[in-house]
């Protein structure tokens, strides 16, 4: 393996190292990207199954708010006083809301930092059920606030605000809050309990008010995304009559409240009609085990007054073991321009613990035939579904929408990633394209450098060959071609073709031996000896008769010399010496080798007639086979005359190429 196969293994291990770092820093692995889209994907999936936060309109109850401030350092707390100790596994916040100029909609006076209590006022006990800051980031939202905690015992829940966030219409710093539900499993345990509060608007619509922050009321339409659409049940009743709804449960169950779900109001914009409409202004719940309401008891009764129903009217009584719950209409809805009353519902649940266990039950109505439009829309009260879908539990309706918050939140910093991940790719793609281009180019650029640097080896070769011929061979021919022509000159004197013949054979042996050697000096770079031998080899043999001296200088540096470069600075040295066995008539010959860790240099001094000038000390032409050994080298060679006489060949050559 030569020089620049090491060098194009050493860059392509050294770019693709460098590449691929640099990958790993600004592109994103393919399982990142992977595991986006499957985040993306499973959201989308997510949000499919989840309930919409669908808003209410017209007029109806809009909540608690606290006095307006200047500043949002004020402190403002709000204190639910349950009923009865319960245990309490989850706390839903719900936003007022109000309508951004570009048309959405966003919590309205929502705190930016509070704590919320459970007191237990049995044992002098306060937990801390959670707590949030500004970091939290839980606004902007439209959609509420689910707070999940350890089960605790607790008479009551408050919120303590130490952050007030503004409201939109002057900007000003205040509380508020559409309903608070405090929550034991499926059971808002907080409805229609008493509320203290540190502070009320002075001067508040009549949709305001503290008690409204535990009524029930949402400002969303339960519009869940499961389920079949349900059209409610609808009839005009005459006024001043009172007719009742029966609803068998199938069978004895303890039940603790009942929820109506009005009739859908208009799907037009405006609505038509307010929220609650259709829901009897007053009404009384019964429960009976016998289907003629014999052993009745009332459960409830509620009076309509302004500001207090929507479109879910909940109620809640003592736990009460019933098979048949009756709804006794003793005032209808009003109808505008009408002199009749109506009765409108799309589901009326009985609950037990906030489950409804009267979907599917039959239900029987005190109404004569011919006010009933439609036989078959008695049904739907008790279908479990309304316009929309499915009818779900309060808390898990709650949930959901608080969870499609945290979907929505979270899907566009997803879908961003998920973007950028796809450019980075892309750019990865570019880059990994163009690489490929340079990479080919180098492939391409080596391959023609390689045959170039063939077609500059075989050349060498060639010279090599004919140096070392010429060095080696060309006096032992030249002496055999005079002993062959001095031989047919005796062919007639047969005792003087003897000497001549051994002659030739010794110069033939001699040849034979020198070619010999020439190669082995070429080929057998692992038995080569090393050039401080070589070179007192050769003085040895050459220089018998010539006293001669060889100094050497930093000769751990020879070390790291190629064989091949030792042998040519060797052959060099040979040709010296045989141009001063030749021509020169020298009787002393100095040979200097210093070597340095850039540089060789190998200078041969001869105190012969030197070089034929007028002149001396000036550099001159040196002879050609000297200076295609010096090329060889990739070196310079310079002869000069001595002033005392004699000649002076000095060779440079670098020890390190700069590939290396």
């Amino acid at each position: 393996m030569n020089w620049l196969t090491y060098q194009t293994s050493f860059f392509f291990l050294f770019f693709g190292t460098t590449l691929a770092a640099s990958a790993e820093r600004t592109f994103p692995r393919p399982w990142a990207t992977t595991r986006l889209e499957k985040r993306l994907e499973a959201i989308d999936q997510e949000l499919e199954t989840l309930a919409h936060p669908r808003l209410l309109s017209g007029i109806g109850p809009i909540g608690y708010r606290s006095q307006a401030h200047d500043t949002d350092g004020h402190e403002e707390w709000i204190e639910v006083s349950l009923e009865d100790k319960a245990t309490i596994n989850e706390i839903i916040l719900v936003p007022v809301l109000y309508h951004n100029p570009d048309s959405t909609v966003e919590a309205d006076g929502f705190p930016e930092e509070f704590k919320i209590w459970a007191i237990d006022d049995e044992t002098g006990t306060k937990t801390l059920l959670a707590s949030f800051t500004a970091e939290d980031q839980i606004l902007p939202r439209k959609s509420p606030l689910s707070i999940p905690c350890k089960a605790v015992l607790a008479t009551r829940v408050r919120l303590e605000a130490t952050a007030l966030s503004q409201r939109a219409w002057d900007e000003r710093y205040v509380l508020q809050f559409a309903e608070i539900l405090i929550f034991c499993g499926q059971q808002n345990v907080g409805l229609n309990c008493t509320v203290a509060y540190s502070s009320a608007d002075s001067s508040p619509e009549g949709a305001r008010n503290p008690q409204f922050i535990v009524d029930g009321v949402v400002p969303y339409i339960m519009d869940a995304n499961t389920g079949s659409r349900s059209l409610a049940f609808f009839t005009d009743i005459p006024v001043g009559s009172t007719n009742h709804f029966d609803i068998n449960l199938g069978k004895p169950i303890k039940i603790n409240g009942v929820c109506l779900h009005a009739t859908d109001i208009s799907d037009n914009i405006p609505h038509a009609h307010p929220n609650a409409f259709g829901i009897p202004r007053h009404f009384e719940i019964i429960g009976a085990r016998k289907d003629d309401f014999t052993d009745g008891q009332p459960l409830a009764e509620f009076r309509l007054t302004t500001f207090v129903a929507g479109p879910i009217l909940q109620l809640k009584f003592p736990v009460t073991t019933c098979q048949f719950i009756r709804l006794k209409v003793i005032k209808p809805d009003h109808v505008p321009g009408s002199s009749s009353g109506c009765l409108g519902l799309a589901e009326i649940e009985c609950l037990s613990d906030g489950n409804n266990v009267a979907v599917a039950s039959e239900v029987t109505t005190s109404l004569a035939p011919a006010l009933i439009s439609r036989q078959d829309r008695l049904p739907a009260i008790t279908d479990g579904n309304n316009y929309y879908g499915e009818i779900l539990t309060t808390r898990t309706w709650l949930n959901q929408l608080a969870r499609r918050h945290e979907l929505e939140t979270e899907r566009p910093l997803v879908q961003a990633a998920l973007t950028a991940a796809y450019q980075s790719q892309k750019a990865a793609i570019e880059l990994l394209f163009w690489v490929s281009c340079l990479l080919i180019a180098i492939i391409a650029a080596i391959i023609v450098i390689q045959r170039l640097l063939k077609h500059r080896a075989v050349y060498n070769t060639r010279e090599q060959i004919a140096a070392d011929l010429h060095d080696e061979l060309g006096a032992n021919l030249h002496a055999i071609s005079l002993c062959s022509d001095l031989a047919s000159t005796k062919i007639h004197e047969p005792d003087q073709l003897s000497p001549l013949f051994q002659r030739i054979h010794e110069l033939t042996s001699r040849s034979g031996k020198a070619a010999k050697a020439c190669v082995n000096l070429l080929e057998s770079k692992g038995l080569y000896e090393g050039l401080v031998a070589d070179i007192e080899r050769i003085a040895g043999r050459l220089l018998s008769d010539i006293e001669y001296t060889i100094n050497v200088e930093g000769g751990d540096h020879l070390e790291f010399l190629d064989p091949k470069t030792q042998i040519g600075v060797a052959l060099f040295f040979k040709e010296c010496l045989a141009n001063v066995i030749r021509h020169s008539g020298a009787t002393h010959v100095q040979a200097n080798l210093d070597a340095t860790p850039k540089e060789l240099v190998l200078t041969v001094i001869d105190n012969g007639k030197g070089l034929p000038s007028k002149e001396s000390g000036i550099a001159r032409l040196s002879p050609e086979s000297l200076l295609r050994r010096a090329r060889l080298l990739r070196g310079t060679v310079v002869s000069t005359d001595r002033p005392e006489g004699g000649t002076c060949i000095t060779l440079r050559t670098k020890t390190k190429s700069w590939w290396l």
